[in-house]
């Protein structure tokens, strides 16, 4: 441990941050006299994490750096040495047996390789010295994971100091590109490379980076090895998420290990399970001839009683993690798929976790596992029901672009992304017209400064001069640089629907929003008159619900929200191409035509043999039975994945009239009846205007039942029914989308107030509101509960 400290006091890093001081006293005490390995390697960790972090927050967030516990280590290393008996006859202490750690962080998978007791000491020397092999980016953790390996065996070994020859500092991305930029001023580490490389690599193990997004070198070779690969038979339409930095070590690992060989990776779990990761999970199957999987869980991003079924993360991450060992046999390779899943299991600690995982010692002591055969969707846990696609398409590709006709809606889109929220929403419109006129100052003074071909150099410069009031992302830059004008106009101030039953005043400027999709066709001018349909997109990781707007969308009004409007509207000029789709348009003025598809009409009149269905009939339909608990139960797996398909019931009429009846409560939540909630003031006399107004504290339940719900410190609404807690919209329910939007916030970066007080004349009218979103919630229950099962007939 003194030699650790050592390198890190040698380093002398000009500007490390003041708090480290007393950190590093805090370590050299808490070092004296600790014997146990493991402990220690948990401390060097540690150590690393926390100065990193604090040191370098950037470059850490930048390479995803996450170290992994001893136990979760040991695991994997004494599940690849099984692993490689029972296929091989060969052990991590066998002759030629070359193990790689790519990523080798502080060294941990490699010192305790050493100190597991998998090499016989006859075999140690021989191993150290040739045949155990690691990579690192970073020189501080370089040079700590040199001593560290290096001390470890001089201990073990009980051996003169021996320097350990076969770390190279480099990028294990960049070994694969044709230019090595450090053999010109690190020769011997040149050299140590061109040995890695030439060496028949058996086994890889290790703690990959858990950067999500590209990384910042281009890494040509490897990034058109995930194309051709991963991304070509991905069955998704974004693929970005294959370019993280994990599955970019997946796809180098799988191509460096040869035709023979075990990788042993502890890494995110979301790929398991992911929509675009189809395409990992398609070439997995084929490229290794037996798969073990051991999913952690642990997905924070969950909610509800799903986030607790995930339990604890045995990592300090929010996403889910796996051990993942991949072998490659030639001889096995043609036989059937041999994917062996297993899941640790539900409410789980992260202790009661890494119990688990030590208890168990290897993949092949892990009980209760599952052996996979993928669908031809390559789903390999959560399978999708097949009879789901004799269902009709709400929305299907080839319908939108014209290709074909055989869906419900022509078209459809996600809502409105802005990546500017705090500067172009508000409750109060004087407040969202001055954020917007503020920004556009800040744009226009930076149109004004910038040359006619600026360079991203120039852009970069202009833009943190003039970022006052705007938050600059790649589409505002590339607004700038094409030099789109933008002049503030109020009339482009409307009413948007920004979160379930929570609206605000939003500045509809596209040039100024990252992404508006196809919403100027569905809501082109503040008093368009239409209806919209939202559900999840694919991939949301909240459980599905649907809710209907008459106003423009936010992309999170409905997680990642695909939105199905009634109507769509189009240029005059368009309405030659369209009746080529859907007959002669039916148009009212201003250009708008009916979306649902002539075809989808035909369909629902000639199936139940009646002409006198309407599209309106047929829209309140699908919301009754996108409401439907029996129809989301069933296909719950695959709404995850893809867009609803709507069964054809027994009863057309019963689910279209519960349709329309949720869609005039949803619309209506601002003006419906009101729930006889009681109204608790904690103060003397009778409560005034100011004692209704909202603070900075988020409102909050005071018992467990949610029947009282305190405002503030001095009024409170009592009587609040259990079944108003039933409806849930988006992973919450309405009350608590009031509860988690309806207070005072102020945006660290920009300073700016946005204050839910201005959204009511009178204060009194918050009392209303939290009234008639009871009634809402209560009659939504009460609808759904009298739903028939749509399936049932079928």
């Amino acid at each position: 441990m003194t030699e650790i400290l050592s390198v890190i006091d040698d380093t002398k890093i000009e500007n490390e941050a003041d708090e480290l001081k007393g950190f590093y006293t805090s370590v050299q005490k808490r070092a004296q006299g600790i014997t146990d390995p493991g402990a220690r390697q948990n401390l060097i960790t540690e150590l690393y994490e926390k100065f990193f972090k604090s040191a370098f927050p950037r470059t850490a967030k930048m390479l995803g750096i996450v170290y992994t516990p001893i136990e979760v280590v040991d695991f994997t290393i004494r599940s690849v040495n099984d692993v490689l008996q029972e296929e091989f006859d060969l052990k991590l202490g066998s002759e030629d047996v070359h193990i790689l750690d790519p990523f080798t962080g502080t060294g941990t998978f490699i010192t305790r390789l050493l100190q597991s007791n998998l090499i016989p000491p006859s075999d140690l020397e021989r191993k150290y010295r040739e045949e155990i092999h690691a990579n690192e980016i970073i020189l501080l953790a370089y040079y700590i994971a040199a001593v560290n390996i290096e001390t470890t065996f001089q201990g073990i070994a009980k051996v003169p100091y021996q320097p350990f020859e076969r770390i190279c500092l480099t990028d294990t991305f960049a070994l694969n590109e044709s230019d090595d930029l450090e053999a010109s001023y690190m020769k011997d580490n040149s050299d140590r490379h061109e040995i890695q490389k030439a060496k028949d690599i058996q086994v890889i193990i290790g703690n990959p980076p858990w950067q999500v997004g590209q990384m910042g070198h281009d890494y040509t070779t490897l990034r058109k090895r995930i194309a051709d690969t991963y991304a070509a038979r991905s069955s998704a339409t974004l693929v970005n998420s294959l370019y993280d930095s994990y599955k970019m070590a997946i796809r180098w690992a799988s191509d460096r290990i040869g035709d023979r060989g075990v990788i042993g990776f502890v890494t995110n779990g979301s790929w398991i399970d992911g929509n675009a990761d189809s395409g990992i999970r398609a070439c997995l199957a084929e490229e290794f001839s037996t798969i073990h999987i051991f999913n952690l869980r642990g997905n924070l991003r969950t909610q509800g009683e799903l986030a607790k079924r995930e339990g604890g993360n045995v990592f300090d991450v929010r996403v889910p993690v796996a051990i993942t060992i991949l072998v490659r046999n030639p001889s096995r390779m043609h036989e059937d798929y041999l994917i062996h899943y297993h899941d640790i299991g539900d409410y789980l600690t992260r202790k009661q976790k890494l119990e688990i995982v030590s208890k168990s010692g290897s993949i092949l002591g892990v009980n209760d596992g599952q052996q996979i055969i993928p669908n031809r969707h390559h789903d390999w846990i959560n399978q999708r029901d097949e009879s789901y696609y004799n269902l009709t398409g709400l929305g299907l590709k080839d319908v939108k672009t014209g290709k074909a006709d055989n869906a419900i809606f022509r078209m459809y889109c996600s809502g409105i992304k802005t990546n500017r929220d705090a500067y172009l929403y508000n409750f109060r419109k004087e407040s969202c017209a001055e954020n917007t006129r503020l920004m556009i100052e800040d744009y226009k003074s930076a149109l004004a400064e910038i040359s006619d071909n600026p360079s991203e150099q120039e852009i970069s410069a202009t833009v943190r001069r003039n970022s006052t009031n705007t938050h600059w992302d790649l589409v505002l830059k590339k607004n700038l640089k094409r030099k789109i004008a933008v002049e503030y106009s109020s009339s482009r101030i409307r009413q948007a629907q920004y979160r379930p039953f929570v609206k605000q005043h939003c500045y509809t400027e596209y040039a100024l929003i990252n992404s508006k999709y196809q919403q100027d066709r569905i809501f082109p001018k503040a008093d368009s008159k239409n209806r919209v349909i939202c559900v999840p997109g694919v991939g949301s990781t909240k459980p599905f619900s649907v809710l209907m707007t008459d106003l423009l969308p936010d992309l999170e009004f409905i997680s990642k929200g695909q939105c199905f409007p009634r109507y769509r509207y189009v240029e005059e000029s368009d309405h030659k191409q369209l009746k080529q789709f859907d007959g002669m348009p039916q148009c009212s003025g201003g250009g708008q035509v009916d979306n649902i598809t002539k075809w989808s009409l035909n369909r629902f009149r000639l199936y139940y043999k009646d002409t006198t269905i309407s599209r309106d009939m047929i829209f309140d339909y699908i919301y009754g039975i996108l409401h439907s608990p029996f129809w989301r139960e069933r296909y719950a797996t695959n709404l995850v994945r893809e867009l609803p398909r709507i069964p054809l019931a027994k009863d057309f009429y019963t689910f279209s009239k519960a349709g329309a009846e949720l869609s005039r409560l949803h619309l209506g939540y601002e003006s419906c009846s009101e729930y006889p909630l009681k109204l608790v003031f904690r103060g003397k006399g009778e409560p005034q205007g100011e004692h209704f107004r909202i603070g900075t504290t988020k409102m909050k339940f005071s018992n467990k039942e949610k029947s009282v719900l305190w405002i503030n410190d001095y009024i409170s609404l009592a009587d609040i029914p259990s079944y108003a807690n039933e409806y849930v919209v988006n992973g919450r329910t309405p009350l608590e989308w009031f509860i988690d939007r309806y207070r005072v916030t102020i945006d660290k970066k920009s300073g700016i107030r946005n204050d839910p007080n201005y959204w009511f004349e009178d204060p009194h009218e918050l009392i209303t509101a939290f009234r008639r979103i009871v009634h809402v919630s209560v009659e939504t229950v009460r609808i759904v509960n009298e739903l028939s099962d749509p399936l049932a007939d079928i």
